[in-house]
């Protein structure tokens, strides 16, 4: 199969940056000390006709300098001097380009202009534009940070796209405290020439990214964004998230993209019938990204409660049944474990009440045998703090069965100060 057209630029092997300075805190700073930091395992070219030499790494003075092949330009020049470096890269064959430049308000007719006369370039070179006023790109694989961020992403298997920079900043640096990684971080600001529909595209079948998150303020082709997000979803787990919802946060949204989705509930459907998932607030999406972290593919709704009392196992089975989960039928196998291992008073049925006494043992008997019963796709497991009760002995017990089980097990430790 021949490489996505979008390789080059979300996984290049050779880059040029143009911008580069050595002006503390500028863009063109930044970014070349991210490609450092980073340790980009390609070919680095900085792009400068008046310096020989910017951060201590030498830099060419054109293209023709390289006298290489280059995938991406990364550009962080002002806005006035990309379609001159566009023509450049035209020229020399460049595949793609990064555009971080900012001052693209599409609300001026100089700013529509200046859209426009970037794109007619792009076409006549065959050259592909990601952004303009994006935050940049990072790939794990390829230990690739060209952003002007302060964040370097961990590894992992989560792709993150984003219209907006500051939501990409603010997921990173969630995730950099709660040790999740991502396979790709990809900015897609302004969204001129490539959108999201061809990220989706490529995304579907990049086998380093197992699940996507996705934040939408606005969509140019809503054709090739429904292409591409059935394709994705058909394939790995996709989380939507898109504000503007109500009529006044629509309009904020308009300002800050000066292009709309469309009436909210179509949008919704649009994701249900492709097959995405919709988050409502960011610490959904963050919740999100914790669990596809996990590692675990949920393979059906066939949920087990074990607890240690009797109304919280009533209150999830309500959660769970509001939210299209079903109470699983325990196997006689399983049913025969639970007797042999639990006393008399225990539960022999879905929820499992092990009761107010349940120390650590009875909780791992109870949990490894919904754990091995076929017809159980996912446990939780519910402790509140009662007289014998033993939170942190059960956690750990928990946390033991978790790291080796091949479905999810979930804890659920109710109360704040004794757990």
């Amino acid at each position: 199969m021949a490489p996505h057209f979008l390789e080059p630029i979300l996984a290049p092997a050779s880059i040029a940056l143009f911008g580069a300075s050595e002006r503390p805190g500028s863009k063109g700073h930044v970014v070349l000390a991210r490609l450092l930091d980073g340790g980009f395992d390609g070919a680095l070219f900085i792009i400068d006709p008046q310096q020989p030499e910017i951060q201590g790494q030498a830099s060419w003075p054109n293209l023709d300098a390289v006298g290489q092949p280059v995938d991406l330009a990364v550009i962080a020049t002002p806005a006035d001097g990309l379609a001159d470096v566009l023509r450049q890269c035209g020229r020399h064959g460049v595949r793609g380009a990064l555009l971080l430049s900012g001052g693209f308000d599409r609300s001026s007719e100089r700013g529509k202009a200046l859209e426009r006369e970037l794109l007619e370039i792009a076409r006549g070179f065959n050259l592909r534009l990601l952004g303009p006023d994006c935050l940049g790109i990072m790939h794990s694989g390829r230990h690739l940070n060209a952003t002007f961020s302060n964040n370097h992403a961990l590894p992992g298997n989560i792709a993150l796209v984003s219209q907006s920079g500051a939501i990409c900043t603010a997921v990173l640096d969630w995730a950099a405290g709660q040790q999740i990684g991502f396979s790709s971080v990809i900015s897609m600001g302004n969204a001129v020439d490539v959108g999201f529909g061809d990220v989706l595209d490529y995304l579907a079948l990049d086998r380093k990214a197992r699940s996507i998150l996705l934040y939408v303020e606005s969509i140019r082709d809503a054709r090739r964004f429904m292409s591409g997000l059935r394709a994705a979803a058909r394939m790995k787990p996709v989380i939507v998230i898109k504000p503007g919802r109500h009529a006044e946060s629509s309009r904020v949204a308009m300002s800050h993209t000066h292009s709309l989705v469309g009436a909210d509930d179509v949008f919704a459907a649009a994701l249900e019938r492709a097959g995405a998932v919709r988050a409502t607030t960011i610490t959904q999406l963050f919740a999100a990204a914790r669990v596809l972290s996990d590692g675990h593919l949920v393979r059906g709704n066939r949920l087990a409660i074990v607890t240690n009392a009797g109304g919280p196992g009533v209150m999830a089975t309500d959660h769970a049944l509001e939210h299209d989960l079903v109470l699983a039928s325990l196997s006689d196998k399983t049913l025969d474990a639970l007797d042999a291992g639990l006393p008399e008073h225990g539960s022999r049925g879905n929820p499992v009440d092990l009761h107010e006494d349940a120390g650590p043992e009875r909780f791992k008997t109870a949990l490894e045998a919904c754990l091995e019963d076929a017809g159980v796709d996912g446990v939780i497991a519910m402790l509140t703090p009662q007289v014998n009760s033993d939170p942190l002995g059960v956690a750990r017990v928990t946390a033991a069965l978790a790291r080796n089980a091949r479905k999810p097990l979930l804890g659920c430790w109710m109360g704040d100060k004794q757990v």
